[in-house]
């Protein structure tokens, strides 16, 4: 099957709730491979069918803004062909986040941190954009696999600037405003407002889903406070990536991170008592291991033998300060012969020895 002159199907990837989506070769550029993403349209009523073209539209040159982000797919060319609408996008060869989740199961503290530090950005990007997802959810990340970072995919739903519920038709018997995924999506937004954070929101849920495996939906509540109680369900996860997880996933977008910048700096101040601190350590280690194999010796038997070589040294200097070093005496100021001093009273221009400061006893 040829669509657009130049796409030839390969092969379908799935359907969703506004459209399915294919692999196809571009004859154009040699078959490489892109992707179709074909809007689907029931109605016979021409008001409508205009609406869903200007949607389409609208929703193609948001596409075409966002694409210039090395995290986001490229948006090749788009049209309309026998009342259906498509979409032509780069292909990405990677894995979805959920279909990871599912062959390697939970992820650790240290991963789910290098994954928000890899995806936030991105979410700020379309955000100053002014520009809503919708849809964050681990099928909607992939992970390519040629650099191993994370990709946001699937801008179906999602709420470009200007663009008001009154704009939107129906697709498939469904309001394009109700845009959700169970487990995933906030309260405003099913009622139809979405905001920036309820994207905050769903990538909160997709983060809980890495760390315990299981549907954000099949989690129970505490019976007190109202959150979902997944801590007991994931691997060992700290107080204070727990705390961030839990403010972005607030029910009331007010309490959730207004913006991402806020989860960063969150994420920032956790480095550095989580992340560069193990990076300090390995790297004390090894300087200390590029040194210490030379001689061949454990590091607490070089210590202490490093520790007797200086006590010696000290100890003797102290010794030969002492017994060794001659005694000088002041020439005679006068032809009469000084009286020798009592025993009682010591001579302190004949004294030895070595005055040692407290603060040189302090230096290593």
């Amino acid at each position: 099957m040829i669509i657009g002159q130049y796409y030839k199907i390969v092969k379908k990837l799935g359907v969703g709730g506004f459209g399915e989506t294919y692999i196809a070769e571009d004859s154009r550029r040699l078959g490489s491979k892109c992707v179709i993403k074909k809007l689907i349209f029931k109605s016979n009523n021409q008001d409508e069918l205009k609406k869903a073209q200007a949607l389409f539209y609208r929703e193609a040159k948001t596409l075409m803004n966002l694409d210039k982000h090395d995290q986001i797919p490229y948006l090749f060319a788009y049209f309309s062909e026998d009342q259906e609408f498509y979409l032509v996008q780069e292909y990405i060869e990677g894995d979805s986040l959920e279909k990871e989740i599912s062959s390697r199961g939970k992820f650790e503290e240290q991963e789910v941190i290098e994954f928000l530090l890899g995806i936030l950005p991105v979410l700020e990007y379309i955000h100053k954009k002014q520009v809503i997802h919708r849809d964050i959810k681990p099928s909607n990340i992939l992970r390519r696999y040629r650099d191993k970072k994370f990709i946001l995919i699937d801008f179906g739903g999602v709420k470009a600037p200007l663009l008001s519920s009154s704009q939107l038709p129906n697709l498939s018997g469904g309001n394009l405003t109700r845009i959700f995924t169970s487990g995933y999506t906030p309260k405003e937004q099913m009622d139809g407002h979405p905001e920036f954070n309820s994207d905050i929101y769903a990538l909160g849920m997709t983060v809980i889903k890495a760390l315990t495996g299981i549907e954000p939906k099949d989690i129970s509540r505490n019976s007190s406070t109202k959150m979902l109680a997944w801590r007991t369900k994931a691997n060992n996860v700290g107080d204070q990536l727990a705390a961030i997880i839990d403010k972005m996933i607030q029910e009331n977008h007010i309490d959730r991170y207004k913006n991402v910048e806020e989860i960063l700096e969150d994420l920032h101040h956790l480095g550095k008592t989580v992340v560069i601190n193990k990076s300090r350590v390995s790297v004390l280690r090894s300087a200390i291991n590029t040194q210490i194999p030379m001689v061949n010796i454990p590091l607490g038997k070089f210590l202490m033998i490093l520790v007797m070589i200086t006590g010696f040294i000290w100890g003797f200097n102290l010794l030969r300060a002492i017994v060794f070093e001659p005694h000088h005496q002041k020439p005679s100021e006068s032809p009469i012969p000084k009286p020798s001093p009592s025993p009682s009273s010591p001579d302190p221009e004949n004294e030895g020895g070595i005055f040692l400061r407290p603060d040189n006893l302090k230096k290593n």
